[in-house]
């Protein structure tokens, strides 16, 4: 399913035109991913990368946040 890996932003899910796929209904689960990872690539406005999709498609780990004692005692040392 695509949106484990994309978010759709800025817009209600629902029928967008595209140039070169025509007309895609983003409220449907069954989008081809390997389609909305071109779109991405290619600037789409209205897509964006999930931690799992950057994970997925690129490498990219998440970094965990510090916790509240890490950052003191990373603060305390000069």
């Amino acid at each position: 399913m695509w949106t484990q890996y994309f978010n759709f932003i800025k817009l209600r899910r629902g029928r967008v035109i595209v140039p070169i796929h025509g007309e895609i209904d983003f409220s449907a689960d069954n989008i081809c991913i390997e389609i909305c990872k071109e779109l991405y690539e290619k600037g789409f406005p209205y897509l964006e990368l999930t931690e799992l999709g950057k994970k997925e498609f690129y490498g990219i780990i998440p970094e965990t946040p510090l916790s509240k004692q890490e950052q003191t005692s990373k603060k305390k040392k000069f």
